[in-house]
């Protein structure tokens, strides 16, 4: 079992917070150089070993223990909740894949974010 980091997990919409310890984080966010100019390939790779909460994609994840609450009262205030949080912690990704991988020898969840 591969662990390196803990993750907090926003889940979309609620902003609700989940701390998750023993996790494996794996960042291979980079750009490459072609003839027309360069592409960004960003891609991170996460794998969970605790079940408490499954995330979806659309979650926001944030790289060890974070506990910025998120005012999401009215539609205004949740947007210049997000804007303060983008700003506090630019390395955010967004979860775009969920793996359900709970079999075998290793269980374990994998997302892919970028």
């Amino acid at each position: 079992m591969l662990k390196n980091a803990d993750v907090t997990i926003y889940e979309c919409g609620t902003y609700a917070r989940h701390f998750i310890p023993g996790v494996y984080w794996f960042d291979c966010r980079g750009k490459t150089v072609t003839t027309r100019g360069y592409t960004i390939t960003d891609s991170i790779l996460l794998y969970l070993y605790t079940f408490d909460y499954i995330p979806k994609a659309g979650d926001l994840l944030v790289v060890g223990e974070c506990d910025y609450v998120f005012d999401a009262s009215t539609e205004r205030m949740a947007s210049e909740s997000m804007k303060a949080f983008r700003a506090a912690h630019p390395d955010f990704a967004v979860a775009k894949s969920v793996s359900d991988c709970r079999y075998g020898g290793l269980k374990h969840i994998e997302v892919t974010a970028r």
